[in-house]
């Protein structure tokens, strides 16, 4: 049986000095802690654009940079930058995503909102009066306390907003979802 060739993976780019594209590339994602490669030679030329820009991040202190020798050709040496902790405009802030909060509805209250709401979206289109919980529950053919359990429910999950206005009704209700308000004429 015949012994397999032996064949050398490098992952390394002999001769190549990265781009300042390439580099700002990598500055844009790099954490602190994170490493990149930008050339594997025995020296940097002289007027390489990567190498100076290399430098002028070392400068702004972004970057900590050193030059192990690579350890597939010990002849050369792997130029390597080590991104600090510093902040750089050229970094992708990080942002928490929002979420906004959901109201658990409990039993009932699902149909309550269902039997509510529109009727409380007609009178806001039209910027009519708020109804009274006697009139809602006429309405809605619900009773007085469904009603204001059904305004504490769309409250609660973000789908009013009740602010307290002067006679007849002692307050105006906001559809979130429209930005229509009960009582402003249209």
């Amino acid at each position: 049986m015949a012994a397999a060739p032996l064949i050398h993976v490098y992952d390394e780019a002999p001769g190549i000095v990265a781009s300042p594209e390439r580099i700002d590339a990598w500055m844009e994602i790099a954490k602190p802690g994170d490493r990149f490669v930008y050339a594997t030679r025995l020296c940097l030329p002289v007027a390489s654009r990567g190498a100076a820009r290399m430098r002028e991040l070392e400068k702004r202190g972004l970057v900590v940079l050193t030059r192990p020798r690579s350890t597939l050709d010990t002849t050369v040496f792997n130029y390597t930058a080590h991104r600090t902790a510093t902040m750089t405009a050229m970094a992708r802030p990080h942002r928490p995503k929002l979420v906004a909060p959901s109201a658990v509805l409990a039993d009932g209250e699902a149909a309550l909102i269902d039997a509510l709401l529109p009727v409380l979206e007609r009178f806001a289109h039209h910027g009519r009066p708020c109804p009274t919980d006697k009139q809602l529950a006429a309405r809605a053919r619900l009773s007085e306390e469904a009603v204001k359990a059904g305004l504490a429910a769309m409250a609660a999950g973000h789908l009013i907003r009740v602010q307290g206005c002067a006679a007849p009704t002692y307050r105006r209700i906001i559809i979130i979802a429209t930005g229509a308000q009960t009582g402003l004429a249209a």
